[in-house]
């Protein structure tokens, strides 16, 4: 029952905003608000019919129908929200004395409502499962040792390999991240959604990762829920380093850069290890680099010069930032200064399949470059 009263209040505007004003027959304005309620519990079906919130077992092409009408839904409340507080606009100019009103009849407005929500929704939904392209981050710290600069960093995160992103596409991420010719491969959780015995085909690619300094991961929440203790094996016998409160040191010319990994908190719901502060207290001196899953704030106790995240895949469309903002402490996407320590959160390489849409947010595979602040 998830999110489904939040999606039937969605619905509810609709209907308020533009289904009860249509000039139509009475039925047709029944079938239409019965037809929203349908799409409006998709989670529902995902968890009835499907067998699971988080994955549920449906083929690829029913998915994304599902996440396309969905998202054509979320879509049509914000187009409906802009065209009301037009309307609101209008009635208070009339007020003052004006003559202005919204141009074309109502039946011609309300296709052009519906039609533009069908059209950003399907853009919406080919952004979130096309190949991502490559995205140059450079940052930049004040006192970065000369020997750093240029040390270039690709991030991967939230691939969700399994419901809808398989072995072809992850094969092109592959491809696109080894010819950045990285220093440094890291992987910031969520990787999988599904079980190791169906998935370790689709994820084969993954043995592909080369960099000079090698390929590390860590564990997002979505590693827990199909069995973090199962697929920390798969990972490592694909080449990459996994780190859950341990990190690695590395000589870049003689300097040195230690890389920490801790694991998503979720791992405490599972009876495992979360993140340990007391890893922090054990890092050797250099510059120091931290993967954590989940965005939170630096302190200037962990030492951290930069720390990379992904989860809250950007927001997802670029309207509900401020919401997913809302769950991370208003750490959303992009780069953040904490008295001179970063933090990146990317928007994610991939996408979950439960909500399959991305609008003004796209992924990307990151490549993130230190530089010397002069």
């Amino acid at each position: 029952m998830r999110l489904a009263l939040p999606s039937l209040i969605l619905v509810a505007y609709i209907c308020i905003s533009l289904i009860w004003w249509l000039p139509c027959r009475g039925w047709i304005k029944t079938v239409s608000s019965i037809v929203l309620v349908a799409i409006s519990l998709k989670y529902l079906i995902y968890e009835r019919i499907g067998g699971s919130f988080i994955a549920p077992d449906f083929p690829p092409f029913v998915l994304l129908s599902l996440e396309f009408l969905y998202s054509t839904l979320v879509i049509l409340v914000f187009v409906l929200m802009l065209k009301d507080l037009i309307l609101i606009g209008v009635l208070i100019s009339r007020l003052w004395g004006s003559s202005w009103q919204l141009p074309y009849t109502p039946a011609l407005r309300a296709g052009v409502y519906v039609c533009t929500a069908l059209a950003l929704a399907f853009y919406a939904t080919w952004q979130s499962v096309r190949v991502p392209d490559v995205q140059t981050r450079e940052i930049s710290f004040a006192g970065l040792p000369k020997e750093l600069d240029g040390f270039t960093i690709v991030q991967l995160s939230d691939l969700h390999i399994g419901l809808i992103l398989k072995r072809a596409w992850l094969s092109e991420v592959v491809r696109k991240t080894n010819a950045v010719n990285a220093d440094l491969v890291v992987l910031t959780g969520d990787m999988i959604d599904g079980q190791p015995d169906a998935l370790e085909e689709e994820i084969a690619p993954l043995r592909e990762l080369r960099a000079k300094h090698g390929v590390y991961g860590i564990t997002g929440n979505h590693e827990y829920y199909f069995g973090a203790h199962a697929w920390i094996p798969v990972f490592e016998r694909l080449g990459i380093t996994m780190l859950s409160n341990d990190f690695r040191s590395f000589s870049v010319q003689g300097t040195p850069l230690i890389l920490a990994g801790v694991p998503d908190s979720a791992a405490r719901h599972f009876g495992e290890d979360g993140p340990d502060p007391v890893l922090f207290q054990k890092l050797p001196e250099g510059f120091h680099l931290l993967l954590q899953h989940r965005p939170a704030p630096i302190s200037k106790e962990s030492k951290i010069d930069l720390q990379l995240s992904g989860h809250t895949h950007g927001g997802h469309l670029f309207f509900l930032k401020w919401l997913i903002g809302s769950f991370n402490g208003n750490l959303v996407g992009g780069l953040y200064d904490f008295a001179g320590s970063k933090l990146y959160i990317t928007p994610g390489t991939g996408v979950w399949a439960g909500f399959s849409t991305r609008l003004g947010v796209p992924a990307e595979i990151t490549r993130i470059v230190l530089r010397h602040q002069s």
